[in-house]
């Protein structure tokens, strides 16, 4: 349960990131810099597996996970998939994330759509079933629901053209808008999510240029909670 979405620079991008959660889950750590692997990072953590859903690298990738949801969702014993996203954020390029992924054992984790951002290239992303890895072209915005993904993406489709549809084009100042909006309604397919079971727990803004790379994080749903400071790295590629 997640929506992301996305400008494109020449040489970068911004990044924006809801994270839906049951109410059941922890409160996650807010992001830090950390070193993986040798490479400087900044993410946030989960209480629960100690991974992350989202995270930038000092070189100006950065890795976004969407939980999907399938037959294997009782899987005994399967291995988070924010931890996933942590062992691969010391890569310095999408195609060694490719690579990598490609040969991890999949079948440890379940369902999830792992889109993959580099400094001025469009974004690439890799879906995992249960059975098989598979490309997708990833659209902006990119979304999932423990209830009905495809209404999902269809309902922030909508709320996105109409919120587009009086601008010269995309901006931040509406992504932020729409990541922050309760239409159609306040409720499970506004890109603010709000159920009686989980609820968007969090919004994150990940912005890459050619000097430096960093991020921000609303401890909360962006309807009521404010962003931190920028946490930043000098990009080094």
């Amino acid at each position: 349960m997640c929506t992301a979405s996305w400008l494109i620079h020449p040489d970068g991008y911004e990044l924006f990131f809801n994270r839906d959660e049951s109410v059941r889950r922890g409160t996650a750590r807010p992001p830090e810099r950390l070193a993986l692997g040798g490479v400087r990072v900044l993410a946030p953590r989960d209480a629960d597996a100690g991974g992350t859903w989202l995270g930038v690298n000092e070189h100006g990738l950065a890795l976004a996970l969407l939980n999907a949801w399938d037959a294997r969702e009782g899987l005994a014993g399967a291995k988070s998939r924010g931890l996933l996203v942590q062992e691969l954020l010391d890569a310095r390029d999408a195609a060694t994330v490719l690579a990598r992924l490609a040969e991890e054992d999949l079948a440890r984790y379940r369902g999830f759509t792992l889109a993959l951002f580099e400094p001025g290239r469009a974004p690439r992303a890799r879906a995992w079933d249960g059975r098989a890895l598979a490309e997708l072209e990833p659209r902006s915005p990119l979304c999932s629901s423990s209830l009905d993904r495809g209404r999902a993406q269809a309902e922030r489709e909508r709320v996105w053209a109409r919120l587009l549809s009086d601008q010269p084009g995309p901006s931040r100042a509406l992504l932020e808008r729409f990541h922050a909006s309760h239409e159609p309604e306040r409720g499970p397919w506004s890109p603010c999510m709000h159920r009686a079971d989980a609820a968007t727990v969090s919004a994150s803004q990940v912005r890459v240029d050619a000097r430096a790379v960093a991020l921000r994080y609303a401890d909360g749903p962006p309807c009521t909670a404010g962003f931190g400071p920028w946490l930043a790295l000098e990009r080094t590629g």
